[in-house]
């Protein structure tokens, strides 16, 4: 026999050993996939009924909700047990509530779910039908009557932060002079118009918004010593209009006393408003 017989029975024979052993490999991963598998199959198919969810426990400062509503709703959307329930799905579901501002979800072994629930607080109302935070998230509830005594506020739900915000930084400049601020409105051209609590209405316009509220303050007392306007319309580069009011008094001593602190433009002026 040759000696290259020989060397190609030699390989043959340490060949053979590597390629059983990298074929059991396979098989082996082959049979623990199969019995990940079945495994994950019996848990979703049995761990429900083995293993449910049989409490579901609420906390946190409730004003509007009622523990049994939010109860009814996790229970309404249970698709699983204490293990495989998709937490994530029950917090989108409570959180779409109108009051809930927030959820969160813990298990408690072996069959109970925490709730933790952080109610929106009202700061305003928000258009005809919703209510707004003080951080500007519009939410509404259906189907009950809205806290009265909250400043209507109104726009656009993107422009909610926006126009909080504004009247969040302008009615304690307002109050100063002895005037509540009962509205703003933010409109889709971008213009603002701001009720106050005495029967008027301050149109802002869209440009130079906080000058013209700064001017209107200072134009004020001159105003109010005149008589009750109706309207105060600032939309003027360097003066204001202003419509009295049926119980107002002389316009002409109005529009003189304005002058002492601004120009006044007459009543049916309309140059430069923007």
């Amino acid at each position: 026999m040759s000696g290259t017989d020989e060397a190609a029975r030699k390989g043959s024979r340490q060949v053979a050993p590597s390629t059983a052993r990298r074929s059991l490999r396979w098989l082996s991963t082959l049979v623990l996939l199969t019995l990940m598998v079945a495994a994950g199959y019996l848990l979703v198919r049995w761990e429900p009924e083995q293993l449910p969810v049989r409490v579901v426990t609420v906390d946190g400062e409730l004003r509007r909700l009622s523990p049994k509503l939010l109860q009814e709703t996790v229970i309404g959307h249970l698709h699983g047990g204490i293990l495989t329930q998709d937490l994530a799905e029950l917090k989108t579901a409570l959180e779409a509530l109108p009051w809930v501002h927030s959820a969160s979800l813990r298990r408690r072994w072996p069959d109970r779910l925490a709730l933790v629930v952080e109610e929106n607080v009202p700061f305003s109302r928000w258009g005809a039908d919703g209510l707004a935070t003080a951080d500007g998230v519009v939410f509404r509830p259906e189907g009950e009557a809205l806290p009265q005594g909250l400043p209507q506020l109104s726009g656009a739900d993107e422009q909610a932060a926006l126009v909080v915000s504004r009247y969040q930084a302008w009615a304690p400049r307002f109050a100063v002079l002895g005037l509540a601020v009962d509205g703003l409105s933010l409109d889709s051209r971008g213009a603002w118009t701001l009720q106050c609590g005495t029967g008027f209405t301050l149109a802002l316009g869209k440009f130079q918004i906080e000058e013209r509220v700064s001017r209107f303050l200072r134009a004020y007392p001159s105003l109010a010593a005149a008589g009750r306007p109706g309207t105060v319309d600032m939309r003027y580069s360097n003066g204001l209009a202003v419509r009295w009011s049926d119980t107002g008094g002389d316009p002409a001593a109005g529009e003189e006393g304005v002058r002492t602190g601004t120009r006044a433009k007459g009543r049916d002026g309309s140059r430069n408003r923007s």
